[in-house]
């Protein structure tokens, strides 16, 4: 199954470290996809049927669990912008990405596109793909041309996402009612 574990950046790894970190996790013999290195904790992505032994390799190199999380099924959310928001916020941003997809699909909204593609822009900086991340934050940002999406302060995003373009830093999104 596919899991995404969650763990303390302890060791205060950066972005730059991940593909360091991708090969000594392999090395151990787990089955990595991707890591992902956000502010304070880091992503891994792996495939294991064994999460104990995940969980325990992962906090052995990296720092105490703080999730796991099976993303082998389908994870229906009532309020996809509600969840949305507060995995952008926690820079959880792969699976913010993922929460707001099946609304996509159906809607097929620019708006809600630009969204996704933000979220995936800020994965990008997490690998340490800095000019992906310019690329797809530009793109964002041409995308989201509402006020409000969803519950999501669209106009309070696009300005954090034009600080994040010279910042390369995550910013804070809003709900409103």
């Amino acid at each position: 199954m596919r899991i995404l574990a969650h763990a303390r950046n302890s060791r205060g790894y950066e972005p730059k470290d991940r593909i360091r970190l991708m090969a000594l996790l392999r090395s151990l013999g787990l089955s990595i996809i991707n890591v992902r290195v956000a502010s304070n904790h880091i992503e891994v992505d792996a495939n294991t049927n064994d999460v104990n032994e995940l969980s325990s390799v992962v906090s052995g190199v990296i720092g105490p669990i703080l999730a796991v999380v099976n993303i082998s099924g389908v994870n229906e959310v009532s309020n996809p912008f509600k969840a949305f928001v507060s995995l952008f916020n926690e820079e959880r941003f792969w699976e913010a990405h993922e929460v707001l997809e099946p609304t996509w699909r159906v809607s097929r909204d620019t708006n809600v596109q630009g969204l996704i593609v933000a979220a995936a822009s800020f994965v990008k900086i997490q690998e340490n793909y800095i000019e992906s991340f310019l690329k797809l934050a530009k793109r964002a940002l041409s995308m989201i041309t509402l006020n409000q999406v969803g519950c999501v302060d669209a106009l309070g995003f696009r300005e954090g996402l034009r600080v994040s373009l010279s910042a390369l830093k995550p910013f804070k999104a809003r709900c409103i009612a």
